[in-house]
């Protein structure tokens, strides 16, 4: 369970990044910087990347196809003629598909659509390093080969098959992950079970395509429910495969007498079950049970060697709910301890796995930790989705898997969050969106609008329709930027109109720095003047906006007018957006 630094696969390469949008310049250096790239150099446009061509050893080129001076497929002629050495990514917007495309004929190793999602960023660009280095080995296999005879020839052809070989089985291995990415899925809950006046959220993430955590919530009888949450020692594939015997091994009903088991007892009986089939030293799984009832509000918790669980106290403090016992599969004669805490209307109970904690059980992550479940002003979707982002922000490659379950005793919706379907294979991969969430809720009059991730142009026009609704209907528009990490160009010249339609019924609050520093960078004075300190209560009920029907000529007047209001604000701006401009009005 303990995270390991990333395992780099080629020497540590020199990166250029060349794009007139300093916004896409910090995003791409920023996703590369878990590779540890030797340097990261940056150019706003062709000639400043041919003078930095010429003066520096250059092993990966990330360009914008459309710039300023000097486009993207003119410097990849000019550099195959003066500096053949680097491999060559192309970044690639709606509207130059089709010059990325004639970028990749010239001779570029790959193409990311912008914006660029980091996960496929770093993905290709390990690629491109693997890709250097196997030239890189190859080429000086070549050379020494020259001093041989034939028979070495023959085995360079050997290796060569050796080689191909291998790659045929890593796409096999692939496969069969994503198959059992797609069976693990489905041994978790699909759809929440019938809480009365209590409400449940779950967020289940996997390091990698399969993953140790393992997690249930069942309903045992008419008053009760069982909430279990499992880690399995270690990552991959056979912690996966640890978490499918705990799955099977668990039993929370007695299977001849049907009554209810203490948690104490499921524990005890899930430890024994475990040691008498797998035997191999460290192998062994942390676990919380709690049996919940419905009516009296009492939880009664067992916990395995687990991380603490959280009793948020409504208005008053956060309590931590200690292990009672060691990790499953060490000592078969293993007992463990119960503990029953009583929550009144308005308290949460938070579960969680270690990767949550991200190596970090401080007094200061467990302050952040209490301090969040107390906050009634984040539901419970949202809290769960802050709560991963802060534990992965900076976190390597090698991520730990992450679950966590919250449970409240108030009426609400219930929702389990598995996250994204596993991708396809490379030949058949659409360009994966940028994760965000927008939603929208009204309470007492006003309208709130709340984001959550990264949101770039794909949302922006029923962003733009929800906004606009609310403020000819003549409701205040609260616009919560809590869970915000990123807004592209169009996302800030789209939110800057709509503070500007109606200054005076527009509110921001809770403003991330980053998001911050954009509107400070690109001199949004009226978005900033209209952030409020005092941070308002989301409604309890919010609706998710799904995405409108897809119109190209809808999407593209939002991204023109959306630049336009941005240039309008500086000097500066309508230099960077000059060409953006003209080419959307094309």
């Amino acid at each position: 369970m303990n995270e390991t630094p990333e395992v780099e696969s080629t020497e540590r390469p020199t990166i250029l990044i060349v794009d007139d949008d300093p916004m896409i310049r910090r995003l791409v250096a920023r996703g590369l910087g878990p590779l540890q790239p030797e340097n990261v150099l940056e150019a706003g446009d062709g000639v400043a990347a041919q003078k930095i061509l010429l003066e520096h050893r250059i092993d990966i080129v990330i360009t914008d196809v459309l710039m300023p001076n000097m486009d993207g497929r003119e410097l990849m002629k000019w550099a195959l003629e003066h500096c053949p050495g680097p491999l060559w990514i192309v970044l690639s917007g709606l509207d130059t598909f089709d010059a990325a495309v004639d970028a990749l004929h010239v001779g570029a190793f790959d193409f990311i659509p912008k914006p660029p999602e980091v996960q496929r960023l770093r993905l290709i660009v390990r690629n491109a390093m693997d890709q250097i280095k196997l030239a890189g080995d190859r080429e000086r296999l070549y050379r020494d080969l020259q001093q041989s005879n034939l028979l070495l020839r023959d085995k360079v052809d050997q290796l060569e098959n050796l080689c191909r070989m291998l790659e045929d089985q890593a796409k096999v291995i692939h496969a069969d992950l994503e198959r059992a990415e797609v069976i693990q899925r489905a041994l978790l809950p699909q759809a929440p079970p019938a809480l009365g006046c209590w409400s449940v959220d779950t967020l289940y993430r996997p390091g990698a395509n399969v993953g140790g955590d393992f997690y249930d919530i069942a309903p045992l009888d008419r008053d009760h429910i069982g909430v279990v949450l499992a880690d399995s020692a270690g990552h991959g594939v056979a912690a996966a495969m640890l978490s499918v015997l705990v799955k099977h091994r668990l039993k929370m009903v007695d299977d001849d007498t049907h009554a209810l088991l203490a948690p104490q007892v499921v524990l005890e009986n899930l430890n024994r079950s475990l040691l008498a089939d797998v035997s191999a030293p460290g192998v062994f799984v942390t676990a919380i049970y709690v049996l919940l009832d419905k009516r009296s509000g009492r939880l009664r918790i067992a916990s395995a060697g687990h991380p603490p669980g959280i009793w948020a106290r409504r208005g008053r403090e956060a309590i931590w709910v200690q292990r009672s016992g060691p990790a499953l599969g060490l000592d078969a004669d293993a007992l463990y301890g119960e503990t029953a805490v009583e929550l009144d209307p308005g308290d949460r109970f938070l579960l969680f796995t270690d990767g949550l904690l991200d190596g970090r059980p401080s007094a200061a992550t467990r302050d952040e930790l209490a301090a969040a479940l107390l906050d009634s002003s984040t539901d419970g979707g949202d809290l769960l989705r802050n709560l991963h982002g802060k534990a992965t922000r900076d976190a390597s490659a090698d991520q730990d898997d992450i679950t966590i379950i919250l449970l409240e005793r108030s009426e609400g919706s219930s929702r389990f969050d598995h996250g994204e379907e596993p991708k396809q294979h490379p030949e058949h991969q659409e360009p994966a969106a940028v994760e965000v969430q927008i939603r929208s809720g009204q309470s007492g009059g006003m309208g709130f609008l709340s984001i959550a991730g990264s949101a770039t142009w794909v949302r922006s026009q029923v962003f733009y329709e929800t906004a606009l609704g609310m403020l000819k209907r003549g409701e205040p528009l609260t616009i919560d930027l809590g869970a915000c990490e990123y807004l592209d160009s169009t996302f800030l010249g789209t939110l800057h109109e709509i503070v500007a339609t109606d200054p005076e019924s527009v509110r921001l609050q809770r403003a991330t720095p980053p998001v911050r520093a954009l509107f400070d960078e690109l001199s949004m004075t009226k978005v900033l003047e209209r952030i409020s300190p005092t941070p308002l209560p989301l409604p309890s009920a919010m609706e998710t906006l799904e995405h409108a029907t897809k119109d190209e000529s809808r999407e593209r007047q939002r991204m023109l007018r959306a630049h336009e209001v941005l240039a309008s604000l500086s000097k500066e701006n309508l230099e960077q957006f000059d060409l953006v401009i003209k080419t959307l009005r094309k």
